[in-house]
């Protein structure tokens, strides 16, 4: 089993929870949001883990735009 654990610190850790939900399981506190990514092959966990980075791309961006 491969195995992934993205950890986010940030003020707005709930944002980027937000973007990765309902697809995974995020656990959020104050300032970090927890996600644990788990496939057997390698190659669908890679796939997996592109998916949910361009979430956070577009997330980030998006809090550029508001905070600007």
């Amino acid at each position: 089993m491969w195995k992934i654990l993205l950890r986010i610190e940030s003020k707005h850790a709930q944002v980027y929870a937000s973007s990765l939900t309902p697809e995974e399981t995020v656990m959020v506190s104050d300032q970090a949001a927890e996600i644990t990514l788990q496939e057997p092959r390698a190659k669908d966990l890679r796939a997996m883990w592109n998916t949910r980075l361009r979430s956070l791309v577009v997330s980030q961006a998006v809090i550029e735009v508001m905070d600007s």
